[in-house]
This record gives structure tokens, C-alpha cells and sequence, in this order.
């Protein structure tokens, strides 16, 4: 997948930024799940997911690429995140995560395709596909970066990040929200674990996460962390939905 990545810094000696907001649904989300659905078989009714955030943004887009409906279940923080970011499938605010999942299940068995992002661990696999891609540009374009840090959701893209980057000679480091804030499409692992059926539980242990100071939105938590570390130029800020401005561009 090279050449899809947008990628700058937008501030001298500061850190480099993958702007996923360039993906067609404005998120990196749009790589992992058109990995995915590249598998599903057909005869899919829908697409069915428990977000409130990129991954329903992105599986909106795709399934109207494929001529499918799309549903989110979510609460209602989710629900006006969508609706304010061009979601055009079905909200269901939902009031508990057990909920969600007894709707999720119930379309399934209807003949829906639910990816089960929080604990298919396939996911983790499809994030690799794009990520050897933008660890090969990133190599050739900012030699100088050895760190990459991203916001932690489903684990999905951090244990994904983690296994190609490591290889690399790279760490990882995954930012949680600050505590008593929500950051849409972020979560605490502390708080949402879902035990062992979660995908990020069996690498919960060798993954490296952080706490954001609070911010105003997920990509300002991201580069306020970046740019505290000791050496910020070497960081990679990985923006799963920011769009770069003009002034960033080189």
C-alpha cells in the first residue's frame, strides 16, 4: 500500500504526522476494514458494528461502495459524533455495551456482516497489511524517527503498528485518554477490557500505554504528548482521522 500515506512535519524539530484524515472515509480506519471486507463472503444483508467514531465513518463508506446498508450502535456522545461527520447509514443509541451486543448479534443472525472489532483478532492483521507500507515510507522520507505513538481504541491498530515498527527497530506507545475525559473512537483498557475474548488482552502485557494530558480532541492529545518527549523530531504521531493543513505541507 505505498503511496497512500500522507505524511509531513508540521512544525521544524517537532514530530512527523501520518494524516489519516487523507483516507476516503477520513480515517485509517477506511485500510483496516477494506482489508477486511476484502474477505467477506458475499451475500451480506449489511454491515453492523459497535462504534461511535472512524470505524463506523469507515464502514458507512464501504459498505456504500459494495451497495450495503450500514448500522452503528453506539451511546449518544457517539451518535452526534456521527451525525456531525457525515454518517449516512443507521444510528441506534444504545444504553450499555451488553445491549450493543445482543443488537449486533441479533442482525448478525438476519445475515448481516458484523467484523466484531473488538475482539477479532483478524483485525490485527489487516492493520499490518498497511502498516509495512507506511513504515517503508516513513524509513525512506524521515530516517531520523524511532518512535511512534498512537491513540488506544480497540488495540487493533497498536498491536498491529507494534508488530511491524518493533521489527523495524522501532517502539510503540499507545495514549489513552486523560482521566474523567472521553476522546471519540479512544478508550481506557482499565475501564472496557472485555477479558480474554478481547483481542488486545494477550498483548496487553508487552505493549507499552500512556496517559494523555487533557486536550481538546484526540489529535491535540497526540501531538501535546509528542512533542514532551525528549526527543520529539524522532516521534511519529500516528492521526487516525486529522486532515493536514495547507501551512503543514511540503
Amino acid at each position: 500500500m505505498r503511496g497512500v500515506f500522507s505524511l509531513s512535519r508540521p512544525r521544524a524539530g517537532g514530530p512527523v504526522v501520518l494524516w489519516g484524515g487523507a483516507q476516503p472515509s477520513g480515517s485509517l480506519k477506511y485500510l483496516t476494514f477494506a482489508r477486511y471486507l476484502a474477505a467477506m463472503p458475499p451475500g451480506s444483508r449489511g454491515l453492523v458494528e459497535l462504534s461511535g467514531a472512524s470505524s463506523a465513518l469507515a464502514l458507512d463508506l464501504l459498505g456504500r461502495e459494495r451497495g450495503l446498508p450500514t448500522v452503528a450502535l453506539t451511546d449518544t456522545a457517539g451518535a452526534t459524533y456521527l451525525r456531525a461527520n457525515g454518517f449516512q447509514g443507521q444510528v441506534r443509541q444504545v444504553d450499555s455495551m451488553a445491549d450493543m451486543f445482543h443488537q449486533a448479534q441479533s442482525l448478525e443472525r438476519e445475515g448481516w456482516s458484523w467484523p466484531r472489532q473488538l475482539t477479532n483478532r483478524a483485525m490485527v492483521a489487516c492493520v499490518e497489511a498497511w502498516a509495512s507500507g507506511l513504515r517503508a515510507q516513513v524509513r525512506e522520507r524521515f530516517p531520523t524517527v524511532r518512535h511512534v505513538v498512537c491513540g488506544f481504541g480497540t488495540g487493533a491498530t497498536l498491536v498491529g503498528l507494534t508488530r511491524v515498527f518493533m521489527a523495524g527497530g522501532f517502539t510503540v506507545t499507545g495514549l489513552q485518554p486523560a482521566p474523567g475525559t472521553s476522546v471519540p473512537g479512544w478508550r481506557t483498557w482499565g475501564a472496557q477490557n472485555l477479558g480474554a475474548e478481547d483481542l488486545f488482552f494477550e498483548h496487553q502485557p508487552r505493549m507499552v500505554l500512556a496517559t494523555a494530558a487533557p486536550a481538546p480532541d484526540a489529535f491535540t492529545s497526540l501531538l501535546d504528548w509528542a512533542r514532551r518527549q525528549p526527543n520529539p523530531e524522532r516521534v511519529l504521531v500516528i492521526a487516525h482521522n486529522a486532515r493536514e493543513p495547507d501551512s503543514a505541507r511540503a
